[in-house]
């Protein structure tokens, strides 16, 4: 960059903060976070959005910047780490750049680089990098097979290091996040004679030691959870779900008022809101979507190419134009391409956090 590009840029930047410091608003934010991406500071871009999303949750422009900014940082810092692996590998490298792959979602790579440096060097931190990538990917495909692969790769890690508490905690969150309790404990109780004395530990191993009804095997767990598509911690509370179901159903019926709609719909594992159609045309808008996000997510993330965006289908039936989002999706059914408003509002719906009653039709 010029001399006199770095002055008008850093002038340029104290405005914008100065904006900022004045009214922050979305749109300020989004600005400073805007000019220091296109200096290519990602680190900056990525931090000044963080900061404005803390003060606007769920706020869709944010979230995008955010996102693309360390998409961008890390995969410059992809590169370079390849680079170095080329030249002179070394542990450090490798574990920096499965957790990067990882992090990033391009989790089916992330398997990759770790069996290759398994492959290398049969470390047991290498197998234990590959359990984790796999752990993600059942989180967030909800596949019965790639949760037995994450539990058989994660007790391989243990055996490859012992009196390492990492393994250990991956199995335990695991356990827990398909319900499986019974294993829950257990593997408190390993981490218990490594850790001994651990005051959050015990509260959780006294907790699930009074769950001693719940007999549900790691098969049965994973079984449901492939069916649900839902994890037992991504069940939502009663009262989010009002909460939610009443933050969402107004949106959805103002963009059902716009022309050529004819149906917003809001999905959440299991559950929907739908306006526009009833009855069992409804719930079969509401399937369409929940079918549409499941693979989009699959493929893209076989592809490794991280997490969709946007998904549009276009035919005779019209325009289908979905946003998913890390815990529900929004779609809107039309006539012609949503507008650029109407995306925006799908993509800020699709951030919200709470979900609506099951079977719930608005």
């Amino acid at each position: 960059m010029s001399f006199v590009r770095r002055i008008f840029s850093g002038s340029r930047l104290r405005d914008l903060r100065q904006a900022v410091a004045e009214a922050p608003s979305p749109r300020t934010y989004a600005s400073l976070a805007g000019e220091h991406a296109r200096l290519g500071e990602m680190a900056d871009a990525a931090r000044v959005a963080s900061e404005g999303l803390e003060l606007f949750p769920g706020n869709g422009e944010l979230s995008r910047l955010a996102e693309r900014s360390r998409a961008i940082e890390a995969e410059g810092r992809t590169r370079e780490l390849y680079r170095e692996l080329r030249d002179a590998p070394r542990p450090a490298v490798w574990r920096e750049l499965c957790e990067i792959l990882t992090a990033s979602g391009r989790l089916e790579r992330a398997e990759e680089c770790a069996q290759e440096w398994f492959n290398a060097t049969g470390d047991g931190n290498a197998q234990l990098a590959r359990g984790t990538a796999r752990c993600e990917r059942f989180f967030a495909d909800k596949r019965r097979d790639d949760g037995r692969l994450a539990l058989d790769l994660i007790a391989a890690a243990e055996k490859l290091l012992p009196r390492d508490q990492r393994p250990l905690r991956i199995k335990l969150a695991l356990h827990m996040r398909i319900g499986a309790w019974n294993d829950a404990r257990r593997t408190l109780g390993q981490l218990l004679e490594v850790e001994p004395g651990d005051a959050v530990l015990e509260a959780k191993f006294r907790t699930l030691s009074t769950m001693t009804d719940q007999t549900t095997t790691i098969e049965q767990a994973l079984r449901e959870v492939e069916k649900n598509g839902r994890l037992v911690d991504e069940e939502s509370t009663p009262q989010d779900v009002s909460a939610a179901a009443g933050e969402i159903r107004p949106i959805l019926k103002q963009m059902c008022n716009e022309p050529g709609v004819r149906a917003a719909v809001y999905v959440r594992g299991a559950t929907a809101l739908v306006q526009g159609p009833r009855g069992a045309t409804a719930e079969r808008t509401a399937r369409a979507v929940r079918e549409v996000v499941q693979r989009s997510r699959t493929a893209a993330r076989r592809l490794g190419l991280g997490q969709a965006a946007e998904v549009t289908l276009e035919g005779d039936f019209g325009h289908l134009h979905v946003s998913p989002g890390e815990m529900g999706a929004s779609a809107l059914w039309s006539t012609r391409p949503p507008t650029a408003r109407l995306r925006q509002e799908l993509t800020e719906l699709a951030a919200l956090s709470g979900g609506p009653s099951k079977g719930e039709e608005a």
